[in-house]
């Protein structure tokens, strides 16, 4: 069961955790809490709601809760309080070894994207930023579709990447644009590191290049690029000759 204490930050984070102050609905709030909810929830969201820190508030028979603007200061105690928010070796473990169910506090708030199956996942290992990992969905109607859940010591964010089935969707763009930095269908001797993806796709790829790191974790996973050693501190790509089972290079690179 999770430590009122985490729910309570959880609670939190979910109304003022981004900068923007949320009104959310009770129902709202459970359903976020997936299938991690337990009685500790309503004994944090009672607590707080006791001490003032947060405000209930009723419209046609909803209730909806916002952080009391009085009690910000409280708040954003509890939710910068990183005691029991720490990622560990148990963590690291519980994921290497097949995302078990024994997960750390830290990862059992997070709802997973509705829909979709685990398929792996990887950890962030730049010793320079906060530890990440990344957890990788394929939707359940359709294999060539993509999910990405990305966990930290203070958040959670889905990504969501479409399917390579589809010529507009974020992950098809980005297939072809390493198809083409590897030099086209007729070539796959070139090779490109993230940077370049980032510069021919920035809005494919993101603001913080999430996408454009996730899109190459899954075409390796798919054997669509292979690592070709280094350059600088970055990965070298190419393109292998392989693609979606329903699509030659050709039909990739011309669309």
């Amino acid at each position: 069961m999770t430590p009122i204490s985490n729910w309570k930050r959880w609670i939190i984070y979910n109304l003022i955790g981004e900068g923007v102050h949320n009104v959310l609905f009770d129902d709202q709030l459970k359903k976020l809490c997936g299938n991690n909810y337990d009685s500790n929830y309503e004994i944090a969201l009672n607590s707080l709601v006791d001490n003032g820190i947060l405000l209930k508030l009723e419209t046609y028979r909803r209730k909806k809760f916002i952080v009391n603007y009085d009690k910000l200061i409280e708040a954003k105690k509890i939710l910068n309080d990183n005691r029991n928010w720490k990622l560990n070796r148990d963590i690291e473990q519980t994921y290497r070894s097949g995302h078990g169910s024994n997960i750390d506090d830290i990862h059992r708030f997070y709802s997973e994207p509705e829909g979709y199956s685990f398929w792996f996942n990887l950890e962030e290992k730049n010793p320079r930023k906060k530890r990440s990992i990344y957890n990788i969905y394929r939707k359940k109607t359709d294999d060539m579709e993509f999910a990405a859940q990305i966990l930290t010591q203070k958040h959670s964010k889905i990504l969501y990447l479409g399917s390579l089935r589809h010529t507009h969707s974020i992950i098809s763009t980005l297939w072809r644009a390493c198809v083409e930095l590897s030099g086209g269908p007729d070539s796959n001797k070139k090779r490109f590191i993230l940077q370049d993806l980032q510069d021919k796709e920035r809005k494919a790829c993101g603001n913080n290049r999430q996408r454009g790191k996730i899109a190459l974790v899954i075409f390796k996973k798919l054997e669509f690029i292979v690592e070709k050693g280094k350059k600088g501190n970055s990965t070298l790509f190419a393109a292998t000759g392989r693609s979606p089972p329903f699509s030659t290079l050709d039909d990739v690179i011309n669309v």
